[in-house]
């Protein structure tokens, strides 16, 4: 088997010294696949990047029921940064569901803004389980059991209601049988499983055609800040083109996106599991598919090119994605 293409490698001055390879994976609204770089049937854990899938039983059962938002939804499908915006819906998402955090679940985090972890710091304060960059969705996760009448305790356990309703969504979405899927715990402390990445990439796709998935489509797009924050590339991709792509960065060099309104849904897994390149190859993706432009927006261009900085702060190198492969798709 031949290895995967190399999607991007890093420079440093003249000298390459990375490669990045990885797998991308096109599919269209009804499920089929259009096009591929590498292998779309690897199997990859879903991680942070099915959150807007994760946040379906909230729409569908607590959003309304409590008078939430589209701030509430927003949040529910983030990895944020932990900065006073993201604490403050976090919060008031529990008040209004009328639970404590300390019932999240997430455990604590320093937040992922380091200056939000400064002036914590500087205030002697701990980062608690808010700060935590999946306390939206535990929180929207909490707030559905507050409205079915589940109990709160053990809420992320693979056996209760609330993560049987979070698996029945992901395995009609991603379209497998999510009771024979590998399964895992998040950093999170919730499930997550191993699925080909077609399916992740269908999961978007298909969610297009889902009134509830359209929701936290538009939610997102309202609320770029809240899904993930300052300086984060989902943020940037959000407000420079939310009407027209839906994106989600995840852990361990996964992503994901659904093109508007009707897709296609996209998929990126990198073999070597950092994701320090997943934005720039994300972007060349999207542009390939007529997503993007490719006169970039300003907030966009240096996600696409990536600067390496030594501690000084000069640059000294960067990111380069290898266009060739990426006009295969």
């Amino acid at each position: 088997m031949s290895p995967p293409p190399v999607l991007a490698s890093v420079w440093r001055g003249p000298i390459c010294e990375a490669r990045i390879r990885g797998h991308v994976a096109v599919v269209d609204a009804g499920g089929d696949l259009l096009t591929a770089l590498g292998d779309p049937g690897v199997l990859t854990t879903l991680r942070s990047t099915v959150k807007p899938i994760q946040a379906l039983p909230f729409v569908r059962r607590a959003v309304d029921e409590l008078g939430a938002g589209s701030a509430e939804i927003a949040i529910a499908c983030a990895s944020h940064n932990g900065e006073p915006r993201h604490v403050e819906v976090v919060r008031r998402l529990l008040g209004t569901a009328g639970v404590d955090e300390d019932a999240l679940a997430c455990g604590p985090q320093p937040p992922m803004d380091p200056e939000t972890g400064r002036q914590l710091s500087l205030a002697g304060l701990q980062p608690q389980r808010v700060h935590n960059n999946c306390s939206g969705k535990h929180a929207a996760m909490l707030a559905t059991c507050a409205v079915a009448g589940w109990p709160q305790q053990g809420y992320q356990h693979p056996g209760h209601p609330c993560q049987q309703a979070v698996a029945a969504e992901l395995g009609e979405a991603l379209g497998i049988d999510i009771a024979r899927a590998p399964q895992a715990v998040d950093g999170c402390s919730l499930p997550t499983y191993g699925a080909p990445l077609a399916a992740l990439a269908r999961a978007f796709a298909t969610g297009t055609s889902d009134p509830a998935f359209r929701r936290c489509q538009d939610a997102m797009a309202s609320h770029p800040f809240l899904v993930a924050g300052t300086g984060r590339s989902d943020t940037a991709l959000l407000a420079s083109a939310g009407s027209r792509v839906t994106t989600k960065v995840g852990a361990a060099g996964v992503w994901a996106a659904a093109v508007r309104p009707d897709g296609p849904g996209v998929a990126i897994k990198l073999e070597a599991g950092g994701g320090d390149s997943v934005p720039a190859i994300a972007i060349a993706v999207l542009i390939r598919l007529g997503a993007l432009p490719a006169e970039l927006p300003a907030g966009l261009a240096a996600f696409a090119h990536p600067a390496l900085h030594n501690w000084a702060g000069e640059t000294v190198g960067e990111t380069r994605v290898e266009e060739p492969e990426i006009a295969r798709l």
